[in-house]
């Protein structure tokens, strides 16, 4: 809907404000020309869209000549625009590219015209005048709907311009760029965290009407990005042995002694980062990918050439003519046209500009945190010195001819801070809001409706350690605070119980215990709450507020908490605490005194909505909807309704499922909550006006949502009111995407330096066509606050702007009533992403009648080496007929290094049963099963006889070769390899060689036998270097106790060690498989397509 005439908001003081804009100065006569352009190498291929930057780079020279050496602007993918007409429109240009050696390569383009006439940049205006418009005026809607068409591809043309230059010489994405000279920071690792820049043009609302417009800014923000840290070419920092350095925070000699964890995580984060690789003086070097470092060094790294055997020290001297100097360091073994091929590591350096898509560690993020969090005079400050240097003259000239002029000053405005609400406490004691804020830390304060603590207890989900007095000293002071607070809490102290095991099954085991230990605790009163102890950041979280759920219809709650509060809790602390618990158990903290005239005297039922989507997964899943409603008119109590949304087909141009944006359940779920909202009030059945606030919609969405979202919730009404008018709808899309940015001056700024709380902004930036407004409703606490843009799309209440204002900023500090601050934007955003991530657990896809299950190494891998991309498509495309899993004797980190072989896999995602080492370690869908150990299970001293023995044993071994890490703790079982486990693929392979005719292996295993024959331990001879070692029944039939309950009526397992003694036989002979012996990956995927027509 367009702005009303009371549209524009009037209450509050007002305030001077900066932001960050600057505004455009159009001459209304300049052309465009609009062409998309076709670039293609010597073999026909398209380059990517870094190398169609510096190719294009030549293009813009061709057509630069005189008088005004100037050309066309590019996007970076294929759309072109052009101040004058291009000819010719085909040619080609040499460009060198970005890998050694640094010959230049011939490229071809081809220019096509897509539209005529030209436009001119008065085409705009269409847009920037609004409906109002001279241009839009006496207009069918047919015309009106041409001329906003060529007005969004004049806006279009306009980004494209401002932004060509600017991305031009560095590294950029769709919408931003990364100057060089911009400041970044080293956040450990060999990450680099830089700064760099958005731009956009934006449109405001205005009351002038005549050319030339005043109200078209151009947006700049601040944003950041990590990339891999890599000195310029030829400083010498920048060489993979320095990057190894800084990824493991160690000295450089201890590059020549990594231990197998140091393997596994430089091959986490190098793989598939490009190295430039200089063999000799003479080389011109070429370019490679990382696949990963060997476990031995140059001079130990012996392979096959045509002259004989040679090590790889001694072929680059020979080769080469290059002495290394550090043959001790690892080697890289790169991939390259199929094939993978090995280097020293000291002649390889890292290119520059690659980007890190690795999840941060706590301490990266903290130090990124530290770097962004800027107040907004200092971001300011920034912005304008970004402006002045990226903008410069060849910028200006350029835009020129295109008509376009920025100003060199910050856009000013003025906002309005709206009266503060006023909390009301029990007894009509009343707290002002000051700067988004209230302090119940009065005298004699006491909550609403308070209710009685009966019986609770403590679940501690950590294994750190938590003394018994800092645990009864918490409670203690918790129990003074909610009686302080009115809250009535039983005389016992609540019963704790400790987590056996950090698992789900152990999380509904200790919250059962939990129940019955309260109850008998507390004189067989039911408990109600669940005081969950966590780690930060626990991934336990999930489980316990899931597993939690299944008590909810007996009275109880969980209310997690970290465990660092326990041993330092602040009154403050104490106080949140206390307020969530309330609520929890069913009472009223408070209430807001302007609540009933701010929802115009009649019951109200707020909502807010949201879809979540998963396109980011390798494997997409359906899309979770969600929504939360108000039960009653305080607006205090409310209630979820959550639902699956199917995907659609795939469209032709990707072939992935795609997901849609508007709630197909809506009407469902709205009809829920309003069920909900008539059980919970005696008095009306229904409200009589209803608030949408949705959340997730872009610009570009807004129609479709609300044509969709709008009809469903009329239905909804109409189904439990009888009347669809019977209750008024207001529908409202939160959008927190935008990039606006408010800087007050020093007379307004609040103790952060940002606007106060409650500050609103509707003139001058509002969208034309759309009733719009931002406001900031949360006190400012680190950095730069960011408003909340409202977008009216449709109300039947017909609210002026004040009207909807006031609500929002009240219902912002109803949103949170755990807390004593109000929130930032008022859709209940926190509790539907709380609600979302929970409901994501329900989104796996459903089970088949058939598992498939995998052996790792010699089945799905070659022995300890990354799966081929057609075992993993072989995998994916059988995944859509039956359900599959790998069951393999390593840990879960070894197996991820062999099956995650791309920056995205994840073997949690890609496979519905992962069983490590053997199945002790468990997950289905992505949750961990219950899981096993083998110290716990034999004890400390006979695990350790056992270990020495071993090791005394491959002391006394004669055998060819001895690395390192002979004998590997796992979970579940040891590892036992008489070579060790350090051992190179060459000297693996030699060593399996050596085995079967010597039969190393086999003969240890005997000695075990004999040995410990009392310890009722198997001993399975598996890969190609080693043994396992664990308790009777631990073999790989383990894995099938997690499955046996899903009724499977066909479970298919394939191994290679299938034979008696080899490591896949006993689940391979078990009566509940189907075995399939196969000798490596290939024959799997022979089986795989004639027994499955895949």
């Amino acid at each position: 809907m367009t702005r009303p005439a009371n549209g524009l908001g009037t209450n509050g003081n007002l305030i001077n404000v900066q932001l960050n804009l600057f505004k455009i100065s159009m001459s209304p006569t300049n052309n465009f020309f609009h062409y998309n352009v076709e670039i293609f190498s010597a073999k026909g291929t398209s380059p990517p869209i870094a190398m169609k930057k510096r190719i294009f780079k030549d293009i813009y020279a061709k057509f630069a000549d005189a008088p005004d050496r100037l050309g066309p602007v590019f996007d970076g993918d294929k759309t072109v625009y052009s101040h004058k007409e291009l000819d010719p429109l085909e040619g080609t240009v040499s460009v060198a590219s970005f890998k050694l050696p640094p010959e230049k390569e011939e490229f071809k383009y081809i220019l096509t015209e897509v539209e005529r006439p030209k436009w001119k940049t008065s085409d705009i205006f269409h847009l920037v005048f609004g409906p109002q418009g001279p241009t839009m005026q006496n207009r069918s809607e047919g015309e009106r709907g041409n001329l906003m068409g060529t007005a969004r591809r004049a806006m279009q043309a306009l980004n494209v311009a401002i932004r060509y230059l600017l991305a031009a010489d560095c590294p950029s994405t769709s919408r931003a760029f990364f100057p060089d000279a911009a400041p970044s920071l080293d956040i450990g690792a060999g990450v680099l965290l830089r700064r760099g820049y958005i731009t956009h043009v934006r449109i405001g609302n205005t009351t002038n009407l005549k050319a030339p417009p005043d109200n078209l800014f151009l947006a700049m923000d601040m944003t950041c990005a990590t990339f891999l840290d890599a000195p310029p070419e030829g400083n010498p920092a920048n060489t993979l042995a320095d990057l190894c350095c800084k990824i493991l925070n160690v000295h450089p000699q201890r590059l020549c002694s990594l231990k197998e964890e140091d393997y596994r995580k430089l091959h986490k984060i190098l793989r598939r980062f490009k190295i430039n690789i200089i063999r000799g003086e003479s080389d011109k070097g070429i370019t490679k990918s990382i696949d990963h470092l060997t476990l031995t060094n140059s001079r130990n790294e012996i392979f096959e050439t045509d002259e004989g055997k040679t090590s790889v020290e001694a072929f680059f001297l020979k080769t080469w003519g290059r002495r290394l100097r550090f043959p001790e360091l690892p080697n890289v073994v790169t991939i390259g046209k199929g094939k993978k091929t090995v280097y020293p590591m000291e002649v390889c350096s890292i290119r520059k500009g690659q980007r890190y898509i690795l999840k941060l560690t706590g301490d990266q993020q903290s130090s990124a945190l530290r770097f962004q969090t800027i107040k907004p005079a200092g971001r300011f400050e920034q912005i304008m010195v970004a402006r002045q240097h990226v903008m410069d003259s060849a910028h200006e000239r350029l835009l020129n001819a295109y008509g376009i002029k920025i100003g060199r000053t910050f856009v000013e405005a003025q906002a309005r801070v709206l009266p503060p609400p006023v909390v009301e406490y029990k007894n009509d004691l009343r707290i002002p809001v000051r700067d988004g804020q209230w302090n119940i830390a009065k005298p004699n304060l006491q909550l609403l409706t308070s209710k009685v603590l009966k019986s609770w207890a403590v679940v501690i989900c950590t294994n750190a350690h938590l003394p018994e007095a800092a645990l009864m000293n918490f409670l203690g002071g918790l129990r003074t605070k909610l009686i302080q607070l009115g809250v009535q809490v039983a005389d016992a102290p609540p019963p704790v119980i400790r987590l056996t095991g950090q698992g789900t099954p152990q999380v509904k085991e200790a919250l059962e215990k939990a129940g019955k230990t309260a109850w008998q605790s507390f004189n067989k009163n039911p408990p109600q709450l669940f005081l969950c102890i966590t780690d930060d950041r626990s991934f336990l979280y999930n489980s316990i507020k899931v597993e939690g759920d299944n008590f909810a219809s007996r009275g109880v709650t969980t209310q997690c908490m970290v465990i660092k509060h326990v041993k330092n809790a602040k009154d403050q602390y104490l106080s949140n605490l206390a307020l969530k618990i309330n609520l929890k158990i069913g009472g009223l903290n408070h209430r807001l005194t302007d609540l009933e005239p701010a929802c115009g005297g009649v019951p109200t039922m707020i909502v807010g909505a949201d879809l979540t989507h998963n396109n980011l997964s390798p494997k997409m899943k359906p899309s979770i909807a969600a929504l939360v409603g108000s039960l009653d008119r305080t607006l205090l109590k409310y209630a979820p309704a959550v639902g699956v949304q199917p995907l659609l087909e795939p469209s032709d141009e990707d072939g992935r499922p795609r997901s849609q944006e508007p709630i197909q359940l809506f009407r469902t779920l709205l009809f829920n909550l309003l069920q909900k909202w008539a059980k919970t009030n005696p008095g009306p059945k229904f409200p009589r006006r209803l608030i949408i606030f949705r959340d997730g919609v872009s610009d570009g969405e807004f129609s479709q949502v609300l044509e969709s979202e709008f009809k469903a919730a009329k239905a909804a009404v109409e189904k439990i009111a009888g009347k669809p008018d019977q209750c008024k709808i207001t529908y409202i899309v939160c959008a927190k995407n935008h990039r606006l940015r408010m800087s007050p001056d020093n007379r307004c700024q609040d103790r952060s330096g940002n606007a106060p709380a409650g500050s609103v902004l509707d003139n001058r930036i509002g969208d034309p066509f759309l009733f719009d407004f931002f406001a900031q409703t949360q006190a400012g606490l680190q950095g730069t606050s960011r408003p909340t843009r409202y977008v009216i799309l449709k109300d039947e209440s017909n609210s002026s702007a004040d009207q909807l204002q006031s609500l929002i900023q009240i219902k912002a500090s109803l949103c949170r009533e755990k807390h004593q601050k109000a929130v930032h934007y008022s859709s209940f955003g926190n509790t539907q992403l709380e609600i979302l991530e929970m409901a994501t657990e329900f989104s796996s896809r459903p089970l088949g009648t058939t598992l498939v299950l995998f052996d790792v190494d010699g089945t799905l891998t070659p022995a300890r080496r990354s799966a081929s991309p057609e075992i993993l498509k072989t995998l994916q495309d059988l995944r859509k007929k039956a359900v599959i899993g790998f069951v393999g004797g390593s840990d879960l980190v070894k197996i991820r290094e062999q099956l995650e072989v791309t920056p995205t896999a994840n073997v949690l995602e890609n496979f519905d049963y992962c069983f490590a080492e053997n199945g002790l370690t468990a997950y289905q869908s992505g949750k961990v099963l219950e899981s096993q150990s083998f110290i716990n299970h034999l004890g400390e001293d006979r695990y350790k006889k056992l270990v020495n023995f071993c090791l005394r044993e491959i002391s006394e071994l004669d055998i060819p070769i001895k690395r390192g890490t002979f004998v590997e703790f796992r979970n579940g079982m040891i590892n036992v390899s008489p070579i060790g486990r350090n051992a190179s693929v060459s000297e693996r392979d030699e060593f399996e060689k050596y085995d079967k005719q010597s039969q190393v292996r086999a003969k240890f295993v005997e000695k075990l036998k004999k040995e410990f024959a009392d310890y009722g331990l198997t001993f399975s001879i598996g890969g190609q270097i080693s043994f396992d070692v664990f308790p009777n029944g631990w073999d790989k039939t383990y894995a099938l106790k997690h499955v046996e309950k899903a009724g499977f009526k066909e479970i298919h397992f394939f191994g290679d060690k299938t034979y008696k003694g080899g490591n896949d036989h006993e689940i391979y002979e078990d009566s509940r498989t189907i075995g399939h012996p196969v000798t490596c990956p290939e024959d799997t995927i022979k089986i795989l397509k004639e027994l499955f027509s895949i």
